[in-house]
C-alpha cells in the first residue's frame, strides 16, 4: 500500500442481503413494468423453484416477465445478441439475471445491447473489440444463486466470441446492477464440491484484490474480511450445505 494513496470508491448498486429477502422483490421500487429474466440452460432454476419464486414476486409487484433460458456456463455473444433483440422487440424495461455468474454477466451484456446498435463486440475493449463507448443500458437486477464471483456488486461481465475465439471481460458505469438481492436460502441446493469451488473463487478474488497494485484502504477491508470469513466458514458450508449461518 502506498503511503499516501489516492483512490475513489463507487458502488451504486443497492444490496439487499438475508434469508428470505427474495420477498423484497415484490415491494421494492423496480425500474420498469416488463422484465426479461435471464437464466442458464440448465435445470436447477426450475428444479428448485427459484425461477418461480422470482416470477411470483415480480407478479406481486405488477411486473410482466419473459424468460430467456439459453445461457451457457461460458456465455456466448450469440445469446447476448439474441436476448437483446427480444428485449427490444418486447419492449422490456429492465433485465433480471438469476443464477450464477454466467446468467448475471449475460444480463449485463444483454442490457447494453438492448439499448445500442451494432454488435456486442463493437463495445468490448481488447482483442478484436472496437471499444465504442456505452452511453446507455437497461437497468439490471442481479439475484445470485451461487456465491463466489461477486458479479452482483460489480460492473464486469465476461462473454465469449466463439468465431473469434476470444473470451473478454467488459464493464462500464452502466453495467452496475441497480439492485442485487442475495438470499442464502437460494444457495442451499449447491452440492459440496461446487460449494468448495465457489468458496475458492471468492478466496482468489479477495487475495488478488489485496495484493493488487490498485488496492485501496477500503478494498483491503473487504478483502481481508472475506478471507477471514472464508477460512472460518467454507469448511462448515462444504460439510453441511444447509447450514444457513
Amino acid at each position: 500500500m502506498k503511503a499516501n494513496p489516492v483512490f475513489s470508491l463507487y458502488i451504486p448498486t443497492k444490496l439487499i442481503f438475508g434469508c428470505g429477502e427474495i420477498k423484497k422483490l415484490s415491494s421494492e421500487k423496480l425500474p420498469g413494468k416488463k422484465a426479461l429474466v435471464v437464466i442458464s440452460s440448465g435445470t436447477s432454476m426450475r428444479k428448485y423453484e427459484y425461477l418461480e419464486k422470482v416470477l411470483a414476486q415480480l407478479r406481486l409487484n405488477h411486473v410482466e416477465t419473459l424468460v430467456y433460458d439459453k445461457i451457457l456456463p461460458n456465455p456466448i455473444k450469440e445469446h447476448v445478441m439474441e436476448a437483446a433483440g427480444i428485449c427490444r422487440e418486447e419492449k422490456c424495461d429492465f433485465v433480471v439475471g438469476l443464477g450464477g455468474g454466467s446468467s448475471i454477466d449475460s444480463a449485463k451484456s444483454i442490457a447494453v445491447m438492448a439499448c445500442n446498435d451494432g454488435d456486442y463486440w463493437d463495445y468490448v475493449s481488447g482483442g478484436s473489440g472496437k471499444g465504442r463507448p456505452v452511453t446507455k443500458a437497461l437497468p439490471i437486477i442481479a439475484i445470485p444463486t451461487t456465491a463466489g464471483t461477486g458479479t452482483e456488486m460489480d460492473p464486469w461481465t465476461v462473454i465469449t466470441h466463439e468465431t473469434a475465439q476470444e473470451k473478454i471481460g467488459f464493464g462500464c458505469q452502466q453495467t452496475f446492477p441497480t439492485l442485487s438481492i442475495v438470499d442464502p436460502e437460494l444457495m442451499v441446493s449447491i452440492p459440496p464440491h461446487l460449494t468448495a469451488y465457489q468458496g475458492f473463487d471468492a478466496f482468489f478474488h479477495a487475495a488478488e484484490g489485496f495484493i493488487a497494485n490498485c488496492a485501496t484502504p477500503i478494498s483491503d477491508l473487504y478483502a481481508l474480511e472475506a478471507i477471514r470469513l472464508i477460512y472460518k466458514y467454507l469448511p462448515v458450508a462444504v460439510a453441511d450445505g444447509k447450514n444457513l449461518k
